[in-house]
């Protein structure tokens, strides 16, 4: 059942026997037969959920208070930052009656609601925030979910109140910190899954910081009831946490406050302290007694350290860069593209004419769009930036070159009058080569390989001239440069660049590094293609070996050593032992990336083509389904990679017979293809190739050669040298003549084959054995049974 599903009931109006169903499904409320009591169950579990379900979300401060934390991401940063972004906007009637037409529009259909909503408007006071917040209304509702998904678009519309809320917060701090009120241990009892259990294992002596507004009891018989609630719901585990918090000791990092005199059903049992959302808490221990876990934590100041350690090194990436535009360019890194182009738009329009952050905040735009793949708008906005930049005097160097961020002026740069002055020291040239890579990053993302080839070609050539001998970045742009070869199937080219990358990278690093282990790995992946697993493997465990040595906590490059050697077991055909390695990339990935990172969809798809390939038909497509929703949410415009999936799900659905639904899927890959490379692709053959295999299938054997033919002109069209796909689709097209007797144009097709296999890839026993095979069928069907 999928994970995001809580709960489910049933509304049962014909009366029939469910109650089965019941034992069968853990997440099953209830079954009822008048709308009624359908509706208050509903609410009772809302209520339940809303008192016993947090999100956690945990950070290793010792992992990252050791490095550059400019382009680190993580809830914890997030929520350092929100709420004193806030605090910054405008704070007036407008944004007020911004706000209450916005809940007006979310409530219209609800009376209850609706009421609340005018009461609001009339009579609402400043001092008053945290007594609205917790009658748990409108405000309540909207702000907890914005917090609990990270939605600053809609804290933004609540700006209003949310920086009354803040002053509250601040303000009933003080006053329990000048009574000299002293919080030793305080309680909350919750439910967890049996995998938020495990999480919590895995992050002990960790940061952990909340989602959203924190309450605890002062009372531990209050949440030790509170834990022990019991529910409809088997999966969830009673939990306690036990905090340790010593305000005095913790600087006014952390805002605690005593709501007993803001709750409208206070009472000695609902003595609670609530804690701001920006609280973090070190996770010191574990214990399990009975059937509840005891959690021990202590509020701690560390989020506060790490925030300024964030902006101590974005500064020095960019200098100046204010609280606001920090902010946004977080949400960029985190992948909230969407969000932080609201946020840098806003910030634009508001921004005076003559502010120096304008041309920062283009930038930042710029860069976004990018990321989003809208070129020609992230284009107008460098444009604009550089411009702005190159105006101020002096000439700001290093930020006007790190903004050249587009193909035309990242050509032309050398040419340009500043850079040819005396005032430009040696260093520019390494500018130059940092925005050539970044563009050829980004094109390597996009799969836009000629592109990204010719900007690291460029690169290297620059670096190559500036050091006059091996030196470590010329080792990276040969890593890089291979890299790319890889995608285009250039293997033997690719061999060679990684071997010249590996012999630098060796001469600094004898004792082994990160970058021999990541070369390493693609040299690994060649030798997997070309047949040689047992080479392959090897190159894998040491690349792995490596990682695990500079990286004992963990490290999302432990997950790409890993999921190659998955590559190796699915290439051998052991589909179980590569679906545990797949699996554990997964895990990794999902812990330290964001939740719609590219690698976690390549992982999913792995997945999914195991378990095609174990039969299992309908989870196949269900991973593939989950990938493609989503590059479909967070790379809209990336078609190449959306067309693969779309080509994998076509895949499953041709094994299962379904041919209508298969050849939709892959024609959408190919109007996708031709879409996005309108001066051809070999990308767009592998689409050409299953509409010809599913037309065989069905018999369309004419119009099938001719898709397969097209396919094979495509790749020796644009990829000459990839000999494995040429004799791929060379014997697909012998198979489909040799079904319609046209037995001497599949023997030339397939002898033809046999020929180029023998003479570029003579390893390739398996594939070669098939070839015969296809010639021996051609030759039976012929009646030549002595050949």
């Amino acid at each position: 059942m999928l994970p995001q599903i809580d709960s489910i009931f049933v509304f049962n109006w014909e009366k029939l026997d469910h109650e089965h169903l019941l034992v069968e499904h853990s997440k099953l409320i209830g079954i009822y037969d008048e709308f009624d009591l359908l509706s208050l169950s509903i609410q009772e579990q809302i209520d339940f959920l809303d008192q016993h379900l947090e999100t956690f979300s945990f950070f290793d401060e010792d992992e990252y208070l050791t490095k550059d934390l400019s382009k680190q991401t993580a809830d914890l940063l997030w929520f350092q930052f929100y709420h004193d972004v806030l605090f910054e906007l405008t704070h007036n009637e407008e944004a007020k009656q911004e706000m209450i037409d916005a809940c007006r529009s979310y409530y219209k259909d609800n009376i209850k609601e609706s009421e609340m909503i005018r009461k609001f408007e009339n009579e609402y006071q400043s001092k008053e925030a945290l007594r609205w917040y917790l009658k748990k209304s409108f405000l309540y509702k909207i702000i907890k979910k914005a917090l609990k998904i990270k939605d600053f678009n809609q804290l933004y519309i609540f700006r209003y109140f949310m920086k009354d809320l803040r002053e509250t917060f601040i303000r009933e701090h003080q006053k329990m910190i000048q009574s000299g009120k002293e919080i030793l241990l305080i309680y909350r009892g919750i439910k967890l899954t049996n995998d938020q259990i495990e999480k919590f294992k895995e992050n002990e002596g960790k940061l952990v910081s909340i989602n959203g507004f924190f309450r605890t009891n002062i009372h531990r018989s209050t949440a030790f009831n509170q834990a022990i609630k019991p529910s409809k719901q088997t999966h969830l585990i009673s939990v306690l946490l036990e905090i340790q918090c010593d305000l005095k000791q913790l600087n006014n990092n952390i805002i605690a406050i005593d709501s007993v005199d803001f709750s409208e059903f206070s009472s000695e049992e609902q003595q609670e302290i609530f804690f701001d959302s920006n609280v973090t808490f070190r996770l010191k221990s574990m214990r399990m007694e009975e059937d509840m876990w005891f959690i021990e934590m202590i509020a701690s100041n560390q989020g506060e350290i790490i925030k300024e350690k964030y902006i101590k090194d974005s500064h020095r990436q960019m200098e100046g860069l204010s609280m606001r535009i920090l902010f946004g360019r977080l949400m960029c890194d985190m992948g909230q593209w969407n969000q932080s182009q609201q946020f840098f738009e806003h910030l634009l329009n508001n921004s005076n004419s003559n502010n120096e952050d304008i041309g920062k905040i283009e930038y930042s735009l710029g860069e976004v769009l990018q990321w989003k793949g809208e070129w020609s708008e992230a284009r107008r906005y460098y444009d604009l930036a550089y411009e702005r930049m190159m105006n101020i005097k002096p000439i700001r160097l290093k930020d006007s070159a790190d903004i050249l961020f587009n193909i035309e002026i990242c050509r032309n740069m050398r040419k340009t009058s500043w850079l040819q002055t005396g005032e430009v020291n040696p260093g520019s040239n390494m500018l130059i080569v940092a925005i050539l890579r970044s563009f050829g990053k980004i094109f390597d993302k996009q799969a836009k390989y000629d592109e990204a080839l010719i900007f690291h070609q460029q690169a290297l050539t620059m670096l190559e001239e500036y050091y006059q001998s091996p030196h470590i970045d010329i080792a990276v742009s040969l890593k890089y440069i291979g890299s790319i070869l890889i995608h285009q199937k250039n293997y033997d080219k690719a061999l060679d660049f990684c071997q010249r990358a590996i012999s630098i990278y060796t001469r600094y690093y004898p004792n082994g590094h990160v970058y021999i282990a990541s070369t390493l790995n693609y040299i690994g992946y060649i030798l997997c293609f070309k047949g040689n697993y047992d080479e392959a493997l090897k190159m894998y465990e040491r690349a792995l070996s490596m990682q695990q040595k500079y990286y004992p906590s963990g490290h999302v490059d432990i997950a790409f050593s890993l999921n190659e050697i998955g590559h190796v077991h699915y290439a051998q055909g052991k589909y179980n032992e590569a679906l545990s390695y797949y699996e554990q990339v997964l895990e990794i990935l999902q812990k330290y990336c964001f939740s719609g990172h590219d690698n976690i969809i390549c992982t999913l798809n792995n997945i999914g083509y195991i378990k095609k390939k174990q039969g299992k038909y309908d989870e196949a497509v269900d991973f593939h389904q989950q990938a493609l929703t989503m590059q479909e949410k967070f790379y809209p415009s990336y078609y190449a990679n959306i067309a693969n999936t779309l080509n994998y799900i076509s895949n499953v659905l041709h094994c299962q017979a379904k041919y209508d639904e298969a050849l939709y899927y892959c024609q959408r890959a190919l109007t996708m293809q031709e879409s996005y490379y309108p001066s051809g692709n070999v990308s767009t053959a592998s689409s050409l190739n299953n509409i010809g295999n599913i037309l065989c299938d069905q018999g369309k054997y004419n119009e099938a050669v001719d898709f397969l033919r097209q396919a094979l002109s495509t790749v020796e069209k644009h990829s000459s040298h990839d000999h494995f796909s040429i004799t791929f689709y060379m014997n697909n097209i012998g198979i489909i003549l040799c079904k319609q007797e046209k037995y001497h144009e599949a023997l030339d097709y397939h002898r033809r084959t046999l020929d180029m296999q023998e003479k570029y890839c003579p390893s390739c026993e398996c594939e070669i054995t098939n070839t015969l095979n296809y010639i021996g069928n051609v030759l039976i069907g012929q009646e030549k049974y002595d050949e």
